[in-house]
């Protein structure tokens, strides 16, 4: 394969993996606590895909069940495989009256506990994370925070450690904010500019791609005859 063809390749399946991405990054636009994906080039030829762990914007709901999480943190829940963290505040009550993230995952308290809700309407969720059932303490919510660029995304919402024997530590910088929610943290319209951007480039290696292959082909057809 000629050089050029070889580094269009090379570019085209980067451009595809961006792709991919942005688009996953759009559909989620309007998913609470979600968190932006990007792809950075560190060479021509390598990259890595990272999670931008920015605060997004908090808007008000009036939903008891929903929390904000402003400043640096996650919720801790219980995932099939153990223990998961999110900022997805759009909670809810299950069969069993346990709080629960909309993935039907249990919602930890500092002891590692499912916390249990009996009336809805008199749920109060302080700054804190220490919640109330009618005027009842029935627990605070594990509140915790890891070392910059220590996480991996599980899904779209979660994550857990990228080394299994990081500890989470208390977070010492987040605030609950009930009756509200964080939009995802980026601008839709500015991932709409960057997909139509990386179209172009791929569209572009690929025609670089389809002209290498059109001359190898002259080329043989020229040779054999």
């Amino acid at each position: 394969m000629k050089l050029e063809s070889y580094f269009a390749a090379a570019g085209s399946q980067a451009e595809q993996t961006q792709l991919d991405i942005i688009a996953n990054n759009i559909a989620n636009s309007n998913t609470a606590g979600y968190k932006k994906d990007a792809l950075y080039f560190n060479t021509l030829l390598a990259d890595s895909e990272k999670t931008d762990m920015s605060q997004g914007q908090v808007r008000n709901t009036g939903n008891n069940l929903d929390i904000a999480l402003s400043g640096s943190g996650f919720l801790s829940v219980q995932g099939t495989q153990g223990t998961l963290y999110t900022r997805a505040g759009d909670l809810a009550v299950d069969a069993n009256n346990q709080l629960v993230t909309q993935d039907g995952w249990p919602v930890l308290d500092q002891s590692g506990k499912p916390i249990k809700i009996t009336d809805v309407s008199g749920l109060q969720i302080t700054d804190n994370g220490q919640v109330f059932d009618d005027g009842n303490s029935v627990g605070q919510l594990q509140l915790v925070d890891f070392p910059a660029d220590s996480l991996k995304k599980v899904g779209s919402l979660y994550f857990q450690p990228q080394d299994p024997t990081t500890q989470p530590q208390q977070a010492a910088n987040c605030t609950v904010r009930q009756g509200a929610l964080e939009d995802a943290n980026f601008n839709t319209v500015q991932e709409m500019a960057d997909l139509i951007e990386v179209t172009r480039n791929f569209e572009s290696y690929q025609k670089t791609l389809k002209s290498g292959s059109n001359l190898d082909s002259e080329l043989i057809a020229k040779t054999s005859s």
